[in-house]
């Protein structure tokens, strides 16, 4: 007995031991590939600027990046036509992430940091897959593009004193904000959605939407604290975001930098969203019930359509926010997400639709998960906000918005039907506050029609994907922001049984104590006399 019970220690320890390993295995890994994202990285010794060097740098560029950056560096490569933002022109000084004050050329370190790194929401990949040397090598070719790297020889660099993040340091960046009018295109809650956002322009004459500070995942000169400071400091060359060196002290820039990354959040990492189960409840219809708030949101990345014509490469709808409940009868979604303006045109008017199989998946194989194929149907629950206007008026849709909510069917981008009205059985609403939308759907658990309707079942893994339509950006038809297949799970109702046996544990342990308190009071211990 002693020997199977030390069998049974070791074989857990072993157990423990291994989840360890892995464990910071994972953890490694995460800090390392967080390392690679952010723009605080550490440079190695340069290289000699040579002329042998930049010969070498001009053909690693004429293998690694002419395709994007053109020849002549020109921002001009094939690949550029499809692609936003532009790669960078390097005859021209606009390099965005840098260390050195507005309008100034970037250091060899600061290049070196974007190659190894890339830069988030870009197409810009981080090269870590070529070696230092060559990094270096490409940069000193680089800067033969723009006389400018001559003349600035050693270009001024912000200083970075760093001021502990304290919350009176973050009270007094939120009063900057405010005082600066940080508001004014980032928005109160610093969503993006300030009234002069939807006026911005790049360089390339197309919108530029101000940063959605909390969604830190996206800023293109990274997301730590000295990334923020920096990106304050030197602003971004070329776009609406300038600097705020000489407005700002270098400690109320920090002030401002430690209110920015309190307004951030992560990313989450779920892949199945959690229908919660009310019981003897009526299901909420409306975006602000508060029993929504019994379900646990997860939030899931999106991307352009780009798989079917026409594609979608400007795409401002990053994310989706979800939240599930069901009882007996009925299930109710509530779909949010950020929006910096909801503007609508007669034709392009923002949107959302959930997207599940027709049927269960019995296996791991499901239908293709851009509208299905001609093996797999998938079942399409859309919104899609009210036109109140006349063609060619641009207008804001009401706070309250019920919306118009359709089911479809489809087996691929060409194969898209709407439901007869009589199998129409979805209903939903929708209302805009403060830049974001929050979209209610809601049906029965069944349904008649069982070929063209998901049949809810509790305890199974459901496949769910989502599409979201940017009416501000001219999203429309294919053009759109989509997710990859997630899932959903209807938690199992604790069976009654449960109370039961928990009952008839404190009943029996409540009767033992009891007795044992009338044996005491009955047979008192004896206690010792003292001599």
């Amino acid at each position: 007995m002693i020997k199977a019970f030390k069998s049974v220690l070791v074989g857990l320890g072993l157990i423990v031991a291994t989840l360890s390993i892995f464990g910071t295995q994972e953890r490694a890994f995460a800090q390392t590939s967080q390392l690679f994202r952010t723009y605080k990285h550490e440079v190695p010794q340069k290289l000699p600027e040579t002329a042998d060097a930049i010969a070498d740098g001009k053909k690693v560029y004429e293998k690694r990046c002419w395709y994007c950056h053109g020849i002549e560096g020109r921002g001009d490569g094939p690949a550029s036509k499809t692609m936003f933002p532009k790669p960078r022109n390097f005859t021209r000084n606009e390099y965005k992430v840098r260390s050195t004050t507005f309008g100034s050329v970037p250091t060899d370190e600061d290049l070196f940091r974007i190659i190894t790194s890339g830069i988030e929401g870009t197409a810009m990949p981080f090269w870590i897959t070529i070696s230092e040397a060559e990094r270096w090598q490409v940069i000193y070719y680089i800067k033969t593009f723009n006389e400018q790297f001559k003349k600035e020889s050693a270009p001024k660099v912000v200083s970075a004193v760093s001021v502990a993040s304290t919350p009176e340091s973050v009270k007094r960046g939120q009063e900057l904000f405010k005082e600066t009018k940080c508001f004014e295109c980032h928005g109160e809650d610093g969503r993006g959605n300030g009234p002069l956002t939807v006026a911005l322009q790049t360089e390339w004459n197309m919108p530029y939407r101000a940063r959605d500070l909390p969604k830190a995942w996206n800023f293109k000169g990274g997301n730590t604290i000295e990334d923020v400071y920096r990106t304050i400091s030197t602003g971004f060359n070329e776009t609406p975001m300038g600097s705020y060196l000489e407005k700002l002290s270098d400690e109320d820039r920090w002030h401002v930098a430690h209110f920015v990354k309190s307004l951030s959040k992560d990313m989450a990492s779920d892949v199945v969203v959690k229908v919660k189960l009310i019981e003897g409840e009526q299901l909420p219809t409306e975006p602000q019930d508060e029993n929504w708030n019994k379900a646990t949101p997860v939030e899931l990345p999106l991307a352009g359509q780009i798989i079917a014509t026409p594609r979608h490469w400007t795409p401002t709808i990053d994310a989706v926010m979800v939240r599930a409940v069901y009882n007996k009868d009925e299930i109710a979604f509530l779909v949010e997400w950020d929006d910096s303006t909801n503007k609508q045109e007669e034709v392009f008017r923002d949107a959302v639709s959930l997207q599940f199989p027709t049927k269960i998946p019995e296996s791991l194989k499901k239908p293709y998960f851009a509208m299905g194929d001609s093996s797999g149907a998938v079942n399409l629950w859309s919104w899609k906000a009210y036109w109140h206007e006349g063609f060619g008026q641009i207008v804001e849709a009401p706070e309250q918005e019920s919306g118009v909510v359709s089911e479809l069917n489809a087996k691929g981008f060409k194969s898209i039907t709407t439901q007869p009205p009589e199998s129409q059985n979805i209903t939903g609403k929708g209302i805009y506050q403060n830049g974001r939308w929050k979209v209610v759907f809601k049906r029965t658990l069944k349904t008649e029609d069982a070929k063209g309707d998901i049949q809810f079942e509790i305890g199974k893994l459901i496949p769910i994907a989502f599409a979201v339509w940017d009416g501000s950006n001219s999203d429309f038809g294919g053009q759109k922001s989509v997710s990859s297949w997630y899932y959903i799970s209807l938690e199992k109702p604790v069976p009654k049984t449960v109370f039961v046996y928990v009952l008839i544990a404190v009943v029996m342990g409540a009767s033992v104590e009891l007795w044992f308190v009338a044996r005491l009071r009955r047979f008192p211990p004896k206690l010792e006399e003292e001599e």
